[in-house]
């Protein structure tokens, strides 16, 4: 009868202490923040992007810029050397 009493006590115990559903508000935030985490991504991405474009234009400018100051060069040279004579 004790082992009985035991057993059966022990059984309420574990069934009392088990795996318990989350609460629907609990699955609620974490499906919120799922689709945050995957919005946020989304934008990380798309502004990776943007860096990469950003970046390349920025290398073309400079380009130009250096092309345009070796051709500045180039004329204030020959203004230089017409004004000289």
């Amino acid at each position: 009868m004790k082992k009985t009493v035991a057993l059966l006590f022990l059984a309420v115990l574990i069934i009392g202490c088990g795996p318990k559903m989350a609460k629907q508000e609990t699955l609620d935030a974490l499906a919120e923040a799922q689709a945050a985490l995957e919005a946020a991504q989304s934008k990380l991405a798309d502004l990776q992007a943007q860096k990469e474009q950003l970046q390349a234009r920025g290398a073309e400018l400079e380009g130009m810029m250096s092309e345009l100051q070796a051709e500045m060069d180039d004329l204030q040279a020959k203004i230089d050397a017409r004004c000289a004579k």
